[in-house]
């Protein structure tokens, strides 16, 4: 999967890519493994507010006319991607049972 991470007032470190790689990356592999994968890129854009709150939404679109968006706030940047990975997983699962 084909994930491009932008970071607003925040520095996309390797470290980042590497959660987003582990967190969301292998399991939207496996959730569409069914799919070409010049079909399954996202994107990513990570900001932190002025109180530190990560703020991380998910941008995708899957064939042949399903977008799927998600977006999390949260203290650290671990629990605002959990929170990402679960919904964005729950919206591509009802999207396969709807087709």
């Amino acid at each position: 999967m084909n994930i491009q991470i932008i970071g607003d007032n925040f520095d996309v470190s390797q470290n980042t890519k590497t959660l987003l790689d582990e967190k969301l990356g292998f399991k939207l592999d496996k959730l569409l493994k069914h799919y070409s994968p010049e079909n399954t890129g996202a994107l990513v854009r990570i900001r932190k507010t002025k109180l530190n709150q990560f703020v991380v939404n998910f941008d995708m679109n899957l064939p042949p006319k399903k977008h799927i968006y998600a977006e999390t706030e949260h203290i650290s940047l671990g629990g605002a991607v959990l929170e990402l990975e679960e919904e964005v997983e729950r919206q591509i699962k009802k999207y396969k049972e709807e087709s």
